[in-house]
């Protein structure tokens, strides 16, 4: 079906709504993009929500597109950058995991380093469970080290949505993370900083 239309004729069906148009470009390039994903990442339920992020993402976006070489060409970009996100992500992750074994007293036994390492991945799992944006905030604040000035510019928000963001990211882990040697950990790190 895609055959018979040129990129050009595609995206003016899709700035005009039709749907058949936005099921034909999804139907023709899901699975591909879906196969590239799992190249790269290689974990397949990742792989499903990426996809169905670029496809929500050019729906809700699509007043907007501006596709300068092809529809396929888009896709593809905007996997690659998907994929550089999720590999910046879990870049700070493996950073924060790090900096956070940093401020557990040496254990003197392996019970007590793999007890502190389940510690930590219980802070780390803490803060990925945090809302996207709240959970940007909140690494950049307690990890990165920033200003919440630094925050609110590179974030285009207020210095106050910053401050409430970090302030709600600090009660939902206390509120649901109730081990008091996580709730310690998180607050130690967190006053130390």
């Amino acid at each position: 079906m895609l055959a018979e239309y040129c990129d050009i004729e595609l995206l003016d069906g899709l700035k005009q709504n039709n749907i058949s148009v936005f099921n034909a470009i999804y139907l023709q390039y899901s699975k591909p993009l879906y196969v590239y994903l799992l190249h790269k990442l290689k974990d397949p339920e990742l792989c499903n929500d990426v996809l169905q992020d670029i496809f929500v993402t050019v729906w809700e976006k699509r007043d907007e597109l501006k596709i300068d070489t092809s529809i396929k060409s888009y896709l593809y970009q905007a996997a690659r950058f998907k994929i550089v996100d999720i590999y910046r992500r879990d870049i700070k992750y493996q950073k924060y995991l790090s900096e956070l074994e940093g401020y557990i007293v040496e254990p003197s036994t392996i019970t007590d380093r793999i007890d502190n390492r389940k510690k930590l991945e219980e802070v780390a799992t803490a803060v990925n469970n945090l809302p996207e944006k709240m959970r940007e905030i909140f690494i950049l604040s307690r990890y990165e080290h920033q200003t919440t000035r630094d925050i609110a510019s590179k974030t285009n928000l207020s210095p106050q949505t910053v401050k409430n963001q970090i302030s709600k990211a600090l009660r939902i882990l206390r509120i649901n993370y109730t081990s008091v040697d996580v709730v310690l950990l998180i607050t130690a790190f967190f006053f130390f900083n």
